[in-house]
């Protein structure tokens, strides 16, 4: 959840396809082919700097708080443009390092693009 002006709510990074019911996501509605999406490891959260899949890649079991620094993936800080949720495990998604400014968050599952005001934005996630 995230509070803003004293009211909280859901934020929501993903859209999920429409068929599917709505749920606190970063994924936006899309149709997307799953050969784009292969390089994903199972039982891991993934995000590319590309949409549907594309890009570079970073993946992660338990999340970073700094996506900007070493040791992780390099290039991923505040480009990330898609996200395949492939852990049993919800992921939470921030706007800055260690874990501050929370955007959203990606429920085991999730796949797609992340919602356009979220592009390029995320520096840290974790398990939550």
């Amino acid at each position: 959840m995230m509070v803003l002006a004293g009211a909280a709510f859901a934020a929501s990074l993903v859209s999920l396809p429409a068929s599917a019911a709505p749920s606190p996501s970063l994924i936006e509605a899309n149709d997307v082919s799953a050969a784009a999406w292969s390089d994903c490891p199972a039982a891991r959260m993934c995000i590319w700097t590309g949409l549907d899949g594309n890009g570079g890649i970073g993946y992660f079991a338990n999340g970073d708080a700094n996506l900007g620094a070493a040791p992780g993936p390099s290039g991923l800080n505040n480009t990330a443009e898609s996200a395949w949720n492939r852990s049993g495990s919800r992921f939470c998604f921030y706007d800055g390092a260690n874990y501050s400014g929370f955007l959203g968050d990606v429920l085991p599952g999730e796949q797609g693009n992340i919602k356009p005001e979220y592009r390029n934005r995320i520096s840290s996630l974790k398990t939550c």
